[in-house]
C-alpha cells in the first residue's frame, strides 16, 4: 500500500517505520520535510526503515501532527490526498470531525481542516502507545499497546478492515471499533486533566496524583467529562478513582503536554480541554472544574509563548 505519514515524530515515526519495514511504500514527512530513513528501537532491537517518495495520491494518509499544527498541515497536503485516500488522524484529544452536526471552532476555527479533509474520507483512530525521540532520526518505543480504528459514524466497513489488516501485518496490534467516538472520549476522560496539571506544575504524574488537591481537581473534571460523555452517547462506566489507579501504576511518567512545555512547543490545550468545553456548552452542561483548569493553563501557555 502507498502510505504518507505527516508528522513523523515519535508516534508517527514509529508507525511509518513499521509500515516501511513491512514492505509498504511509505513517505514520511516532518516539519523539516520528507525523511530518508529512521532508526526505531523496540524491545532492545534497533531497525532502520527507509522511506520513499510518492508521486501520486496515497491510499492511506496518517496525520500524526500535534493538534495546533493540523490546520497548517491540512492546507499544505496538495496532491497527497486523492478521492480514494483514507485519512487516519492519530491525534490527542477531540478531533475536528467529532461532532458532525456543527464544526468545532476550538480545534478548527476557520474550517480549514474540514474543507481539506472531508468526513467521508476519514477513519477515526485512538493510539495507545508511548514513544519518544532519542535524538535526530531515532525513535524509541517505550510501550506499544494498540491502535483502535473505526468509522466516524459507527459500524463496520471494508476500509476499516483494510486499515486494520495493514497495521496487523506490520506487527502493530489494531482493533476495529463499532463506536470509535466512545473510544476517543474514554481516552480523553483519562488524560484531559492530568495533562494540563502537569503543564502547570511541571511535575510527573506520580507527584500530581499524590497531591490531594490536584487529585480532587482531576476527579471533579473527570466527573464533568463523564456527564458530557453521557449526553453525547459516549458513556463512561467506571469511576474516576478506578481510572486514576490505572495511571498510578505507570509511575513517574511525563505527560505529552509536559514534554511539549519543556521543549517550548505549542500545547494541545484546545483539543484536550477547549473542545470538550465547547461540546458541554452546546449540551447545557456546566463544567466549572474544567473551566478553571482551562483558564489557568491557557494563561500559563500565553505567558510562555506556547499558544
Amino acid at each position: 500500500m502507498d502510505v504518507c505519514v505527516v508528522g513523523a515524530g515519535a508516534i508517527g515515526g514509529w508507525v511509518a517505520a513499521r509500515l516501511a519495514l513491512a514492505g509498504h511504500c511509505v513517505m514520511a514527512v516532518n516539519s523539516g520535510g520528507p525523511l530518508g530513513h529512521l532508526d526505531v528501537s523496540e524491545h532492545g532491537e534497533t531497525k532502520t526503515a527507509a522511506f520513499s517518495h510518492l508521486d501520486a495520491p496515497a491510499r492511506l494518509l496518517v496525520l500524526a501532527v500535534k493538534a495546533p499544527a493540523l490546520p497548517t498541515a491540512a492546507a499544505a497536503l496538495g496532491t497527497v490526498v486523492g478521492p480514494d485516500t483514507i485519512v487516519l488522524p492519530m491525534l490527542n484529544g477531540v478531533p475536528w470531525w467529532f461532532v458532525e452536526s456543527a464544526p468545532l471552532r476550538s480545534v478548527d476555527p476557520a474550517g480549514t481542516v474540514a474543507t481539506a479533509l472531508p468526513l467521508p474520507q476519514v477513519v477515526g483512530c485512538v493510539v495507545h502507545a508511548s514513544c519518544y525521540r532519542d535524538g535526530p532520526g531515532r525513535i524509541v518505543v517505550k510501550h506499544a499497546d494498540k491502535l483502535i480504528v473505526g468509522e466516524p459514524r459507527g459500524g463496520p466497513s471494508d476500509r476499516v478492515a483494510e486499515v486494520r489488516e495493514l497495521f496487523e501485518g506490520a506487527g502493530i496490534r489494531c482493533d476495529a471499533s463499532d463506536n470509535i467516538r466512545r473510544a476517543i472520549w474514554y481516552k480523553l476522560w483519562g488524560n484531559a486533566t492530568i495533562n494540563p496539571l502537569s503543564a502547570l506544575t511541571r511535575a510527573t504524574a506520580d507527584r500530581i496524583l499524590a497531591q490531594p488537591e490536584c487529585r480532587a481537581w482531576m476527579l471533579e473534571g473527570m466527573a464533568e467529562l463523564a456527564a458530557v460523555g453521557a449526553a453525547i452517547s459516549c458513556p463512561i462506566t467506571e469511576s474516576g478513582e478506578d481510572r486514576i489507579k490505572v495511571t498510578e501504576r505507570l509511575g513517574a511518567f511525563r505527560t505529552s503536554m509536559l514534554q511539549d512545555v519543556e521543549a517550548g512547543r505549542p500545547i494541545e490545550l484546545e483539543a484536550l480541554l477547549g473542545a470538550p468545553r465547547e461540546i458541554a456548552r452546546r449540551e447545557g452542561i456546566p463544567t466549572p472544574a474544567l473551566d478553571r483548569l482551562y483558564g489557568v493553563t491557557r494563561l500559563t501557555a500565553e505567558t510562555l509563548g506556547l499558544i
